[in-house]
């Protein structure tokens, strides 16, 4: 028996080698290329969701320290002109501590002025509320008619809640109904985290970058600074807009001669950080409390003001002051707002405009590439 020459190996391997190739490319032609595209986007997407959702479940579960570390970076931004300008004749730490106290009590006192004043109208505002729900539902079904059940309905419900809530109200204003403890635990690690990042912030910044290799290192400091700078824009700009519009709606609700003027005005500069709803929401409960106090003439008043103030924002004061820093097309901020929203609620609203601004800016330094419209930090 004659053994098998080299030529006839080769060629049974060869053959071979073809016919499992033919028989795999035969099994593949089976299924439809689409759907072998779309299972391998399926799987390499459901990874990438399953990372980010247990990355939102760790910063939850730290949210102690992660929510003030967010609010120091947000806070250093607005402050670090103050502490520059206090720099010039003090020495670094004393600055940044003089720096944090001036707010600390400027915030202090508009928090405990806001609380107090609500605490002492507020049996009498919903007094007056109660007596407005029951003049407008005698104004729409005094005289009897198809929506009289649902009137009723409405006026027990709006009255029984708020002669329900407002003992819980009072005492949450004073009280911090339970929440004191925690509070000020945010806010002492806020203060903490801030003052050192208004005194050592860029040494903080080097010593983050010291493990990274020479050309990672600048590619990441370019980054950072790209993305330093859109937050301190964004801060600035949303805290000149927010002041507009607290200075507005405080001083119409004092010419209309209505109660917690100051209280409201300062409610609508905080909410104005919210993007899109804040300040509609802080104006909805001025014109509410407006309403119930002077009636419709001067609730639609401020109504009028406000929404000239919103178109104002929108087409001006937005694209003027805050447009440059935040590069994004509507429709991203909008989704970015609503997917803040819906992972970390007030928190989310307020950081997931500048997060999305942030990332927008950063990435292409950190991918290396050249960006001339990059926003250096002041």
């Amino acid at each position: 028996m004659t053994a098998p020459r080299r030529s006839d190996m080769t060629y049974h391997r060869r053959n071979g080698s073809l016919r499992g190739k033919f028989r795999r490319e035969d099994t593949r032609s089976d299924l439809p290329h689409s759907l072998v595209v779309g299972a391998a986007w399926s799987w390499r997407l459901l990874l990438v969701g399953v990372a980010v959702y247990a990355a939102v479940r760790v910063l939850v579960l730290l949210s102690l320290v992660v929510i003030p570390l967010v609010a120091a970076l947000l806070l250093a931004a607005l402050l670090r002109p103050v502490a520059q300008l206090l720099q010039r004749r003090l020495p670094g730490p004393l600055s940044a501590l003089l720096t944090l106290l001036i707010s600390a009590v400027v915030l202090g006192g508009l928090g405990y002025l806001i609380g107090l004043r609500f605490a002492r109208e507020l049996p009498s505002l919903i007094e007056q509320l109660v007596g407005t729900v029951r003049r407008l539902r005698a104004a729409l079904g005094g005289g009897g008619g198809v929506g009289q059940f649902q009137l009723d309905q409405i006026e027990g419900t709006v009255i029984n809640w708020l002669q329900r809530n407002q003992s819980q109200a009072v005492a949450y204003l004073t009280t911090g109904a339970g929440y004191l403890v925690e509070f000020a635990t945010l806010t002492l690690l806020t203060l903490f985290i801030t003052f050192f990042l208004l005194y050592d912030g860029e040494r903080i910044w080097g010593w983050l970058r010291t493990p990274l290799p020479a050309r990672e290192s600048h590619r990441v400091d370019q980054a950072g600074r790209a993305a330093w700078g859109t937050i301190t824009g964004y801060v600035r700009g949303t805290a000149v807009i927010a002041t507009i519009h607290g200075i507005v709606i405080g001083f119409v609700v004092f010419l209309l001669g209505v109660p917690l003027a100051l209280p409201l005005g300062v409610l609508v500069f905080v909410g104005s950080f919210i993007p899109f709803i804040g300040a509609l929401i802080a104006g909805g409960l001025a014109i509410l409390i407006t309403f119930g106090t002077h009636g419709w003439l001067a609730a639609l008043i401020l109504l009028g003001v406000l929404i000239a103030e919103s178109q104002l924002e929108v087409h001006l004061l937005q694209p003027l002051i805050v447009g440059r820093y935040v590069r994004l097309h509507p429709l991203a901020i909008g989704l970015s707002f609503a997917v803040g929203t819906v992972l970390a609620g007030i928190v989310g609203a307020i950081v997931a405009v500048p997060t999305a601004a942030v990332i927008h800016q950063a990435w292409p330094a950190l991918r290396g590439q050249d960006r001339d419209r990059r926003t250096k930090p002041k």
